[in-house]
């Protein structure tokens, strides 16, 4: 399995950033950019090989990440002129066609277990399975009962999916990207055709999802990360800090296991999800949850789990 990004677009609605940068190199925070979460993505799932699908200003990330970054090999495929992502997946096969490819947008950012997402693609009949997420309303919502508001709802998640710009895409599927299309985009080409067959998958599960498209989209991940690290099994950020107590936030992706050394008198809060605690005794928590917790804990996901820790400073 080798990793691929298509990231030859314009960012034109992020300028003036993307005057002078690509907009998969724009930062999250400081120093860390849409580009480098990803490929912390692909290096965690063991992904030894990388396919940069650039363009616009691709000079920029070669000299970013190089030949080898992060103990991936990393190789670029520029477009002086875009051409649509399907000439970019063609341009890619061109190279490479002896292994499954697992590809994504350049300006997007989820918390989903990429393991998982894998483990469903390659057990499936389907030649290529998409991640799909909930469509979040970019309105505020009204509700209504008769003539009567009865309820308002701001910018809720909506009974429809969308597209989230990650695919998992088996050899079988190759040939049909060489096919005569009228239209130059994965999403008016193959996908329709391989549809129509049967041949596509979708994958959703209840994580984090952010399309960088807009400075409200940028505004939006930057509050995300404030405080926030990543890790291979999930992230820790600290979401309040002052003299008298620190809450410092979770989330384990499912199956995944972190350690975290507590002092006496820490809290946990289960948010939403379920695991256990192993502290020489194994508890099961779930959304709800509060318990008491103290010394060097581990925590595996049942189902992707966010919880706080409160710690008292006094």
């Amino acid at each position: 399995m080798i990793g691929a990004i298509l990231a030859g677009g314009y960012g034109k609605r992020l300028k003036p950033i993307t005057d002078s940068i690509p907009k998969a190199l724009v930062e999250i925070k400081d120093n860390y950019t849409i580009m480098d979460r990803q490929l912390f993505d692909f290096r965690n799932i063991g992904v030894k090989e990388v396919y940069i699908l650039s363009g616009y200003l691709g000079n920029k990330i070669e000299e970013r990440y190089g030949d080898l970054y992060n103990d991936m090999n990393m190789y670029y495929l520029r477009e002086e002129k875009p051409l649509g992502t399907l000439y970019s997946l063609r341009n890619l096969l061109d190279k490479r066609s002896d292994d499954d490819i697992i590809l994504r947008n350049g300006d997007t950012i989820t918390d989903i277990n990429f393991l998982s997402f894998i483990k469903k693609a390659q057990s499936q009949q389907a030649f290529i399975t998409i991640h799909i997420t909930k469509m979040k309303s970019p309105f505020g919502i009204v509700e209504t009962f008769g003539d009567q508001v009865s309820e308002f709802r701001e910018k809720p998640e909506l009974d429809h999916y969308i597209n989230a710009g990650l695919y998992y895409i088996k050899q079988d599927a190759f040939p049909y990207f060489y096919e005569e299309y009228m239209y130059r985009d994965l999403e008016t080409t193959v996908f329709p055709k391989l549809t129509k067959l049967g041949l596509v998958a979708s994958y959703h599960e209840d994580a984090l999802w952010m399309g960088i498209d807009s400075e409200k989209d940028l505004e939006k991940i930057r509050e995300e990360y404030k405080n926030r690290d990543d890790y291979p099994w999930g992230y820790r950020k600290v979401a309040y800090d002052d003299e008298d107590a620190k809450i410092e936030e979770y989330f384990i992706k499912t199956g995944e296991k972190a350690m975290m050394d507590l002092d006496k008198g820490a809290i946990i809060k289960v948010i939403d999800g379920q695991g256990i605690i192993d502290d020489g005794e194994k508890t099961g928590i779930r959304e709800g949850n509060i318990r008491h917790a103290s010394g060097s804990i581990y925590v595996t996901a049942i189902e992707n789990c966010r919880f706080e820790v409160i710690r008292s400073k006094k």
